[in-house]
């Protein structure tokens, strides 16, 4: 692993990793070693060395930029997310534990959650010592070229739960951006333009300081053919992908409106569509986001589900308004 010349990030775009620590969902603590890359306590064959790759699809969160440690993918379909020191780390690792065992959550509900493979401790490429990551799975795995959006639930992000300190934090955040008004707020987004080859990425900041009544144009912007205009987004696949999208969170509104076990803070909605010409279209809805669920409070969790139905509302004025366009025209 070492450093890029240039622009300060970690070359990271292919990292061969001869050492790493494993603990796995339901499995001790296991070594990945040089020495012959064995699982400790394990009769497999010798393992070889383990190769990641930068996570370049990701929109949000802990990505590689700036030196920082980020996430990773592998061959195998997985995404090694790092995980905070502390108890904000082990929450997130607890709540997959904990829901995905949970008999009570129907394997319906489940399927919107990524799958949790346990964690792994990462040597970070500069020296700084073992980094936890959390082993899932890669959701834009499949696609060839994949166009992403994150979209944070909610008209809260904190939790009572939680310190002052944060809590404070968290509630700048949702007054400064959309999240207190709309109860959303778009947090990443990557649309691949077909007519360029390439795709177009959001930047922070533009997520950041979208306002309140530009949400609705950002959105038909992602499902756009023409992404990278400055303006007159044609939603060309607004039909198609929203369509999807809105059967999908349908079903996961049903599960909110009766289910009184989990708070979700600060969680995401990520939507996935395949952005290559084609004359159907690949849509995948997902949750991502878990350190900040409260458990059993025995009541319906309000906040997530309103941010929901907020984003539904949407999603169907926007197909309402621009739902006449052939959609397969683009894809031809």
């Amino acid at each position: 692993m070492k450093e890029c010349a240039n622009d300060g990030c970690w070359d990271l775009h292919e990292v061969r990793v001869e050492s790493a620590s494993f603990v796995m969902a339901g499995m001790d603590s296991a070594v990945v070693g040089t020495n012959g890359n064995h699982l400790s306590g394990s009769s497999s064959s010798p393992l070889p060395p383990l190769v990641f790759k930068v996570a370049d699809n990701q929109v949000a969160g802990h990505r590689f930029e700036e030196g920082r440690v980020g996430s990773l993918i592998d061959d195998s379909g997985r995404f090694y997310k790092p995980l905070q020191t502390g108890a904000r780390g082990d929450k997130e690792v607890n709540f997959f534990k904990r829901f995905h065992s949970d008999v009570n959550v129907p394997s319906s509900v489940k399927s919107f959650f990524p799958n949790f493979f346990g964690t792994i401790e990462i040597d970070t490429p500069n020296g700084g010592g073992l980094v936890r990551h959390a082993v899932m799975e890669n959701l834009t795995n499949g696609f060839q070229h994949p166009s992403v959006m994150d979209v944070k639930i909610g008209f809260r992000t904190w939790y009572l739960e939680a310190g002052p300190k944060y809590v404070e934090k968290c509630k700048l955040k949702d007054q400064e951006t959309t999240s207190a008004a709309l109860g959303i707020r778009v947090s990443g987004m990557m649309v691949y333009e077909a007519n360029k080859g390439e795709a177009w990425k959001a930047g922070r900041d533009w997520c950041k300081y979208i306002k309140t009544e530009a949400v609705s144009e950002a959105l038909v912007r992602f499902a756009s053919s023409n992404p990278s205009a400055e303006k007159e987004y044609d939603g060309a696949f607004c039909k198609a992908v929203y369509g999807a999208t809105l059967t999908e969170l349908q079903k996961l509104k049903s599960w909110f409106e009766e289910q009184k076990s989990y708070h979700f803070h600060s969680a995401s909605v990520l939507i996935v569509y395949e952005g290559k010409p084609s004359r159907t279209q690949t849509v995948s809805v997902r949750l991502v986001d878990f350190a900040h669920v409260v458990y059993d409070k025995n009541e319906i969790d309000d906040n997530f589900l309103s941010g929901l139905n907020a984003l539904m509302k949407m999603l169907t004025e926007i197909i309402d308004s621009v739902g006449n366009v052939d959609t397969s025209a683009s894809h031809k």
